[in-house]
């Protein structure tokens, strides 16, 4: 149910801010719903009088904004109302008495930016007439906001205002919480702890400034037991967006020599975010090594030139693709065998990533708008990737097929003909569905053509599935503390209710993506705030936390 404050000017539970800049007398109010500031006066003598009887009306306020060197005539402080999705609901009458002019344009509004500071109500008001204001809107406030009558274009010379019967109720869904204190995620109980009789790890996508900073490592390891790199281990970052000054010769699998980059990829990134791991005693995923994203467009071209060259032949293609995986694998290999007792530390690998298109049909599946489609005009190439990649990878290194929009019928079916394909070739390896899990607070989670059904069509095919990218966007609600936690503690009981154990295939692994709200890639979408991860600010607990604890002592 929603709480809701009321706000009435006549009984002095109005936060006016009015006319003067001295003597600012603040008042607080405990009111059932929660704590709010409602009363906010800046006094100066005469400039506000209340409970004076105008027109044959008691409890008139007059309001004497000529005393005023404030921007706005009357304002109401929203502050305690930060962040929260609120419906206002508002009324009152106003009479204007001025020397100056004969008609005022009164917009009672709001000064949220990101609303393009939406009216409430605005009138046409005639010199010494009362008239009477009403309206409602939900109102998203991002920051300490203010209900205000504008002052723009009004001469306050002289300028007198009478409010009578004013009401501003307030409500939304978060109001009237308990207020706890947020607790940092280094100081509550661990995620990956909770987790760790179920699943292989519990991890968290991370960009790498993260990883130099002291006291989120403290967090990240206490929380998490694994670290995807959000960018890092991408083709582009991998070639430092630098076409190759050198090339070797390597022979492809038709016994052709061809020429391939000396002085790329650059592999010290690779080894300093190795070294991060070690230390931190983390695992990783690695992402990725096959995408139609952020891979440089010379990669595909003959002699590794512009966009305007000719693409290669699809041997070539093959042969820089086996180059490719080949270099990236070996190296890790050896260095976890060098430094780290030949202990994985990369214990997935994303070989290719979203190659299904997203209008999937029967006849049509694959993803068409890709420099590798337009090459291989089939999926030859996702098959040669796992191919190449069973070929140098130590066979404890699991390989994953990884995508997003997995809970579509039509997606689903589409990732499913693309595993066949793989599953198909006798020397290529899958073992991990990689559900990017990119969801909203409308998904359906269990039942009928839900999340949970594709899991247990990914599982059907003899493959374990891991949550790799998982986050929970609003789907146009407005933003409830207590709904996010709810929809978060369904989708880990699904996975809880689909893991893997010793008997079957199942759920293994689940991935964040992202640490804090504020870093998300969708924190701000069009000017809407999501709230889609578990911690915020200061890297503090939120509710939605606390709900994926609750599925896990629950599953005792």
């Amino acid at each position: 149910m929603k709480k809701t404050i009321l706000l009435i000017l006549w009984t002095l539970s109005l936060l006016l801010t009015s006319c003067a800049t001295t003597k600012t007398e603040k008042s607080y109010k405990k009111i059932e719903a929660g704590q709010a500031i409602i009363t906010n006066i800046d006094k100066e003598e005469g400039a506000v009088k209340y409970g004076q009887n105008i027109d044959g009306f008691t409890d008139v306020t007059i309001v004497d904004c000529s005393k005023s060197k404030n921007r706005n005539l009357v304002s109401v402080d929203l502050a305690d109302f930060e962040e929260f999705d609120m419906d206002f609901d508002f009324s009152c009458d106003l009479k204007i008495t001025s020397d100056k002019e004969n008609e005022f344009d009164i917009i009672w509004m709001v000064n949220e930016l990101n609303a393009g500071f939406p009216e409430l109500a605005r009138i046409k008001v005639k010199n010494g007439e009362w008239t009477h204001f009403q309206g409602a809107k939900s109102i998203a406030l991002s920051g300490k906001r203010q209900f205000y009558i504008s002052a723009a274009g009004i001469n306050k010379e002289n300028l007198k205002l009478y409010i009578k019967n004013f009401n501003l109720k307030l409500s939304c869904d978060d109001i009237g919480k308990d207020k706890k204190a947020k607790i940092n995620w280094a100081d509550e109980r661990s995620l990956a702890q909770a987790y760790a009789p179920y699943f292989d790890y519990i991890g968290f996508a991370t960009p790498k400034a993260v990883l130099q900073n002291g006291q989120v490592i403290k967090g990240l390891e206490h929380q998490g037991s694994c670290f995807t790199m959000e960018n890092e281990f991408k083709p582009d970052f991998m070639f430092a967006w630098q076409k190759p000054s050198k090339l070797k010769d390597f022979t492809g699998e038709d016994g052709k020599t061809y020429k391939v980059p000396e002085n790329t990829p650059v592999l010290e990134n690779i080894g300093t975010i190795l070294k991060i791991a070690k230390y931190t005693n983390l695992k990783m995923r690695g992402h990725v090594l096959v995408w139609h994203a952020q891979t440089p467009d010379w990669f595909f071209r003959e002699n590794y030139g512009s966009n305007t060259a000719k693409y290669v032949s699809q041997d070539e293609m093959n042969a820089r693709l086996e180059w490719y995986i080949k270099t990236i694998l070996e190296y890790i290999k050896d260095w976890e065998d060098k430094y780290n007792e030949g202990k994985r530390i990369v214990v997935t690998w994303d070989v290719v990533n979203e190659a299904a298109s997203d209008n999937a049909s029967e006849s049509s599946w694959l993803r068409s708008d890709s420099n590798w489609y337009r090459i291989y005009k089939s999926d030859k190439f996702i098959v040669n990737a796992f191919r190449y990649a069973n070929k140098y990878a130590p066979k404890d290194l699991l390989l994953a097929y990884n995508d997003y929009g997995c809970s579509s019928v039509a997606k689903c079916a589409a990732i499913c003909k693309i595993v066949d394909a793989i599953q198909a070739a006798p020397d290529a390896r899958i073992d991990v569905l990689g559900m990017q899990s990119h969801i909203g607070m409308n998904t359906p989670i269990t039942g009928p053509n839900s999340f949970e059904t594709s899991v247990q069509k990914f599982i059907a095919k003899g493959l374990d599935v891991q949550i790799t990218e998982l986050d929970i966007g609003l789907d146009g609600q407005r933003y409830n503390s207590e709904k996010l936690k709810a929809k978060y503690k369904e989708f880990f009981k699904m996975c809880l209710a689909n893991r893997k154990n010793d008997s079957r295939k199942g759920i293994r692994g689940i991935t964040l993506w992202g640490t804090i709200d504020e870093t998300s890639w969708i924190y701000n979408n069009n000017g809407v705030k999501n709230h889609p991860l578990l911690f915020e600010g200061n890297y503090t607990c939120k509710d939605a936390f606390y709900g994926v604890l609750e599925a896990a002592d629950e599953e005792k």
